[in-house]
């Protein structure tokens, strides 16, 4: 579910963000992971501009030699291979453009906003499409008891709420709700749903952002109950 300001889609029947989205669930992500195998640093996030297609490689670092975004068309991505690692969709930033974060360039991430859980629940599902990936959390409001891959469980050295990522590639990546460390990797999220992502020196302003409210998510947890008790039949 896509929170925040309306996003005006093409109305002469061209790309939308649905269509965008859709496209990277598929096989962009792949994609994208495979353009960060090619590069000597890590890239730190994606942008898919929606009407042209084109894809904004960010680099981790934020100055100096190997800093500059490159733009790649869509086509020449690529091939699918491998896995989408850590990459998920963040949402649509206000010139139109998905925004794809690399939570594989980050060792800690902080989620602030009224309701994290909301954001993070979007986030663990996608995290959840690649089979490598392992999530352990001490909330409740975002661990999956019917999936061994989403663990709700004590994580020692601190009272902090969080989701560690763990995709056996070291290091592991911890997301944090409202974080009491203001870490220089973080999304703030204002009350009318629009956001700001900061990575390191690296900024995104976002008309709207991936959330799943309480509704949907009870629906998603009857639909893990019910694979789970199929699976042990």
């Amino acid at each position: 579910m896509l929170r925040g300001r309306r996003v005006v889609t093409d109305p002469g029947g061209g790309v939308t963000v649905a269509d965008t989205v859709r496209w990277l669930h598929d096989e962009g992500l792949v994609r994208l992971a495979g353009v960060a195998g090619r590069r000597s640093g890590p890239v730190a996030a994606y942008t898919i501009d929606v009407s042209t297609g084109a894809v904004s490689v960010h680099p981790a670092t934020g100055a100096g030699v190997g800093s500059d975004v490159e733009t790649i068309d869509a086509d020449d991505l690529p091939y699918p291979a491998g896995s989408a690692s850590r990459l998920l969709i963040v949402g649509i930033t206000t010139s139109q453009a998905v925004l794809v974060l690399n939570l594989a360039a980050t060792l800690a991430f902080s989620i602030n906003a009224d309701r994290p859980e909301t954001v993070a629940r979007a986030w663990v599902t996608q995290l959840l499409l690649n089979e490598e990936i392992t999530l352990t959390t001490n909330s409740a409001a975002v661990a999956i008891a019917a999936s061994p891959r989403c663990r709700h469980s004590f994580i020692p050295g601190g009272g902090a709420t969080m989701i560690n990522v763990d995709d056996k590639q070291p290091p592991i990546t911890t997301i944090s709700f409202n974080s009491a460390t203001d870490g220089p990797d973080q999304l703030d999220v204002a009350v009318d749903g629009t956001a700001e992502l900061y990575l390191g020196t690296r900024f995104w302003q976002l008309a709207q952002i991936m959330t799943i409210d309480d509704a949907a998510w009870g629906g998603l947890l009857a639909q893990f109950d019910e694979r789970h008790s199929e699976g042990t039949r």
